[in-house]
């Protein structure tokens, strides 16, 4: 069973100044790396007069991270340290940079586009994928009352299906790790009499 991942709940924001630079860091979700090109490209067309679109991502076990022309390790992997460090999934972040006329080193570009992107990161928020899993079932008429009993056992669960002239068929969905509980629910109360294809893991 795949774990729960924490994504970003929403876009998020974050900004830092330093001596007439501005960077303003964008962290959302990105399920895939082509959801990421998207929202990287929209927010290089907005701010085209900025000097930098610094970003990273992590989607997966992969991820990368790009410094757009700024000095190697000065942008994108503070970044990317800034994601990891809070431990998010499925996310993408780009900065973009407005020069402001003095340089500000290594040392204090890897502090800025860190602390923008950490800004933006506590604005997005978390949020938990919890796993889902669906079970294929056929209850008879005189085992309906058991629905009743999943809904309020398992709160989630939820069921897509409709009646023949025998019983109710359809699937259930609910959260992958409550599907053995179910099962041996299933077994105990409708003795063979209803059916259902197991998932793996019950």
């Amino acid at each position: 069973m795949n774990p729960a991942r924490v994504v970003p709940a929403r876009e998020g924001v974050g900004e830092h100044e330093d001596r007439g630079s501005r960077f303003v860091a964008h962290v959302f979700r990105a399920p895939d790396e082509e959801a990421f090109r998207v929202r990287l490209d929209a927010l290089r067309d907005a701010h085209a007069k900025a000097r930098h679109h610094c970003w990273a991502w992590r989607i997966g076990k992969a991820y990368r991270f790009s410094d757009d022309g700024e000095p190697g390790g000065t942008a994108g992997r503070p970044m990317l340290q800034a994601l990891e460090t809070a431990d998010l999934e499925d996310v993408g972040a780009v900065c973009v940079r407005w020069f402001g006329g003095v340089k500000l080193g290594t040392g204090g570009l890897v502090r800025a586009y860190g602390a923008a992107t950490a800004r933006a990161v506590e604005a997005a928020g978390r949020h938990t994928l919890v796993p889902r899993a669906k079970l294929r079932m056929e209850l008879p008429y005189d085992l309906l009352g058991l629905r009743g009993e999943i809904e309020a056992l398992f709160p989630g669960a939820e069921f897509d299906g409709g009646f023949d002239e025998r019983a109710w068929q359809g699937i259930v969905e609910m959260n992958a790790a409550d599907l053995p509980r179910l099962c041996v629910l299933l077994e105990e109360r409708a003795a063979g009499r209803a059916r259902w294809e197991r998932a793996e893991d019950c």
